[in-house]
């Protein structure tokens, strides 16, 4: 009896293991690297085939591990991670307590150890089946770190990536955001292109002027005498006078004027550009403020061609949003003007020459940040000279008959650039006229007479057909009408009336639709309707036809 009851459990046993066999709900690899085990509720149970192998379990799992021999002893290093019970003579079932990582090793009766390395992880499948419902378009995944979570994939725009990570940290206080975002972005780019200047022009010169028989004769080097003949008078006087823009000495002695003028001039700021430019991600975009200036290329056999040379500010753009309100920006501002100091004349033509300043670089920030680009100084100083023949050369004496003047430009350009990820509006978002839509040129009387430099538009569509011209304010205009004076306005309730939302009290509702006939009765507040145009009958016999009579019937 005990033989057949021995017979019947290896029966048992051995039937479990081909059905395990047959079905196939497990998983397992064969060859030399270690062996990764799925996870998924489905393969509850598992072959082990070979000596080591990895297996991820979540948080309050269970599985059943199968030997083909039969398993006398067993090993878990971390009992802390995991638990492991035996469930037959070659199967042992573990089930994962905490997030962890641990090894279980198995022992067949040949001595054979089989090492299992198992990896428990947090239960993310309730977050990822919210993120699924509320994020459809969205592919995301998420993997607990201890406390934390990692939240990884891609969506289809950089306001779905704020709406995962607030549905995370409901479950995980610390998400690391490793979210891409895919699709077409916009970048609203704010610049500024200005120019830094410290201009300082030093001018130290004398004026002669030399009055004889009566004639007043001027020397004014430079274009810096302010003064004329008329304003100096011919017996001499010492006076001196203070210009906004410095001090001017101006000494009368005998027939000589001698005026010494000193000038400092000060320029510090100057904004050449500020655009808004709308670029998509990963298109370029260019903005560009300036001309063109024609110039002449030989073109062979003594012929010549016209060219042109763009000047100007222009700034080029490519952005790329690498990540969630993340860009890369690569921006190549320049600014080119003429050089006049530097053209040359050939074959009677002026061939003028350019100055370019640029700067290419590519930055990497956050969307609302502004970098500046600044560096790019341009010095420049030229001296001048100019003086009286002979008298101008004698030394010591000679500074009394010449004008030096030297003059040092230092500009340096400053670019700032501001990004930002935006889209597109909606309808109601717009606005519902553009600038110059609510005014309208004033006619001669309006302009001259009264100065008006722009009067309401009462042309527009909003108005109707065109609208009579009219002074504007002093009367008011029907739609297509004449113009209608209705007196001072007046903003409160009749005085001897009923209140303003309540109906008449002796006439029909204003807004009822229809004619309403002769029948209306005052106190009930109702009446036949008729429609538009139609003839409404009355107390007086009417003809609307040969031999056709209307007439409202008598009681």
């Amino acid at each position: 009896m005990q033989t057949n009851r021995l017979n019947a459990k290896s029966a048992a046993s051995l039937m479990m293991m081909v059905g395990l066999l047959v079905s196939g709900s497990f998983g397992f690899v064969q060859g030399d690297e270690p062996v990764r085990l799925a996870s998924n509720d489905s393969a509850a149970n598992h072959s082990i085939s070979q000596s080591i192998e990895r297996l991820e379990m979540l948080v309050k799992s269970s599985r059943i591990l199968t030997l083909e021999d039969r398993i006398p002893k067993f090993q878990v290093h971390n009992e802390d991670v995991i638990g492991a019970t035996p469930v037959s003579q070659n199967q042992v079932q573990i089930f994962a307590k905490v997030p962890g990582t641990t090894q279980l090793n198995l022992w067949d009766t040949n001595n054979k150890l089989y090492t299992v390395d198992v990896t428990v992880l947090a239960d993310a499948r309730e977050v990822e089946g919210i993120l699924a419902i509320q994020l459809p378009y969205a592919a995301l995944k998420v993997m607990p770190v201890n406390t934390s979570a990692i939240v990884s994939g891609v969506v289809t725009s950089i306001d779905d990536v704020d709406r995962a990570i607030a549905i995370v940290e409901q479950y995980y206080p610390t998400v690391v955001n490793n979210i891409r975002v895919v699709g077409v972005q916009q970048v609203l780019l704010h610049t500024k292109i200005m120019e830094v200047s410290r201009t300082k022009l030093r001018d130290l010169g004398v004026d002669l002027s030399v009055l004889s028989n009566g004639n007043l004769f001027l020397n004014a080097p430079a274009d810096l005498l302010s003064v004329s003949a008329s304003s100096i008078d011919a017996d001499g006087i010492f006076s001196l006078a203070q210009s906004a823009d410095g001090a001017n000495a101006r000494i009368f002695t005998g027939n000589f004027d001698a005026l010494i003028k000193a000038l400092r001039q000060d320029d510090l700021l100057k904004l050449l550009a500020e655009p808004t430019v709308v670029a998509t991600h990963g298109r370029p975009s260019r903005f560009i403020v300036g001309g063109k200036v024609p110039y002449i290329v030989p073109a062979g056999n003594g012929s010549v061609s016209v060219n042109y040379e763009e000047y100007g500010t222009s700034v080029d753009f490519l952005p790329f949003v690498v990540g969630p309100g993340r860009i890369r920006l690569e921006v190549r501002p320049e600014v080119s003007e003429v050089d006049t100091a530097r053209s040359i004349i050939t074959s009677g033509t002026q061939v003028y020459a350019f100055t370019h300043r640029y700067v290419e670089t590519a930055v990497e920030m956050q969307a609302g940040q502004t970098f500046a680009i600044a560096g790019l100084l341009q010095s420049r100083t030229e001296s001048r000279r100019r003086a009286t023949p002979f008298f101008g050369e004698l030394p010591y004496i000679g500074a009394m008959f010449r004008r030096v003047e030297e003059r040092r430009n230092d500009i340096e350009l400053l670019v700032t650039v501001t990004p930002e990820i935006v889209g597109a509006m909606d309808p109601f978002e717009t606005p519902s006229g553009g600038p110059g839509l609510n005014s309208d040129s004033p006619n001669d009387c309006e302009f001259y007479g009264k100065g008006f430099l722009e009067v309401p538009n009462l042309k527009g569509g909003d108005c109707g057909p065109p609208c009579p011209s009219g002074n504007a304010g002093e009367q008011g205009f029907g739609p297509g009408g004449p113009a209608i004076n209705y007196g001072p306005a007046n903003y409160g309730p009749p005085m001897n009336g009923p209140p303003m939302n309540g109906p008449p009290m002796n006439g029909p509702p204003m807004n009822g639709p229809g004619v309403y006939g002769p029948g209306f009765d005052p106190a009930m507040q109702q009446a036949p309707i008729y429609p538009p145009g139609a003839i409404v009958p009355g107390n007086h016999p009417v003809v609307v036809g040969d031999g056709v009579t209307l007439m409202e019937p008598q009681n």
